[in-house]
């Protein structure tokens, strides 16, 4: 008897431990796949040759670009909160930009991007599935961004030469009915009949869930809902747009500017830059800490196929790929990290007290 409570006892034990670290041993396992294939064939005596031969006027400016996007982003965000709170700080929403981007490299999970807003939103007296819903219009926007940078400087591009680049445009052309949905569902839900309908579901379906807690998860995903509604007018709107467009434009002259401290540079031209940094900020949307492997083999895998000359065969070599990767990788983590902790701590946090902030949120 005393054998068996042992047993079980243990049994609950390795349960817990083993759905709690699981998607933790997930996320390393895919870290050392994709590491696997970004580290092959690469002789990093010459990637540090090639790094360390690249001039600091390329890396000081990338640098720049990197860190005064924060202020872009932070001001979009602003347009968002405009409908339920107008006078929030460029500063404020500098500080949580940069916090939600520390908290994704640090933690795995990109749960930096749901805490961001419900920290926000609680120091700005608003509530917190609205603050959660401004981070999905704003993923949801970029996400559209991405997809219509790419398509526009497929119009101009030459892609006859890499087979890489059209099996992306495959990709796109794919995605294009997720796009038409993501728009068909922002017109829905400022339907006030469709609102209507939807909280009356909600209402219904959260009528499971237990009654002293009903009320505040009730009214933490209407908020969530109404969050997504926008109720911005014609010239936020107008502002959203082109903060949304600028963010993403703004930030590809970098990224092909420091290919110019390169070999290969001068063989991409500033449209043929577009399509790598499509895929560069695709694949930093796989959860992994600090983008590590997802960023990489990306990179690595698109360097080498999406630059390729008449004969079919690639301007950049395997070392010059990495060499670049490694580079860009270890740049953004730094325009990320250490202005990040600036604002982590000016702010008063401590990351063991926003780990699981989502979860633990009374949802007010």
């Amino acid at each position: 008897m005393v054998i068996d409570k042992i047993i079980d006892f243990y049994r609950k034990k390795f349960y817990i431990f083993s759905m709690k670290y699981f998607k933790y041993v997930i996320i390393l396992i895919l870290v050392f796949v994709l590491l696997y294939f970004f580290f092959q064939n690469v002789d990093f005596d010459m990637v540090f040759k090639i790094i360390k031969n690249v001039n600091p006027i390329y890396i000081v400016i990338f640098l720049f670009g990197l860190y005064t996007q924060f202020y872009v982003r932070a001001f979009r965000w602003g347009i968002l909160f405009r409908p339920y709170k107008k006078n929030i700080s460029i500063l404020n929403l500098y500080h949580y930009t940069l916090i939600g981007m520390l908290i994704n490299i640090v933690i795995p999970g990109r749960v930096g991007e749901p805490t961001r807003g419900i920290l926000i939103a609680k120091e700005e007296g608003v509530k917190s599935g609205t603050g959660l819903a401004t981070i999905v219009v704003e993923r949801m926007i970029d996400f559209l961004m991405i997809i219509v940078l790419f398509f526009v400087s497929l119009l101009f591009i030459d892609s006859g030469r890499s087979k890489f680049l059209g099996e992306l445009k495959s990709v796109a052309v794919l995605l294009v009915p997720v796009v038409i949905a993501v728009f068909l569902m922002f017109y829905l839900i400022n339907i006030p009949a469709v609102y209507r309908l939807t909280e009356r579901v909600l209402r219904f379906i959260f009528r499971l869930v237990p009654e002293r807690s009903r009320g505040k998860v009730t009214d933490f995903f209407l908020n969530f809902i109404e969050g997504l509604k926008m109720k911005l007018g014609f010239w936020d709107s107008v502002k959203l747009l082109f903060y949304s467009v600028l963010v993403w434009v703004y930030l590809v002259p970098f990224y092909w500017f420091l290919m110019q401290g390169f070999r290969f540079g001068s063989s991409v031209s500033l449209l043929d830059s577009v399509p790598y940094f499509s895929l560069i900020v695709m694949s930093a949307a796989i959860p992994t800490p600090g983008m590590a492997g997802s960023l990489d083999a990306a990179s690595k895998h698109g360097l080498l196929e999406l630059y390729k000359n008449q004969a079919g065969q690639s301007v950049v070599s395997v070392n010059e790929a990495a060499a670049f990767t490694i580079l860009v990788h270890a740049l953004i983590i730094m325009v990320i990290m250490i202005p990040g902790f600036i604002s982590f701590y000016s702010k008063g946090l401590k990351l063991s007290s926003v780990k699981n902030k989502g979860k633990k949120d009374d949802l007010s």
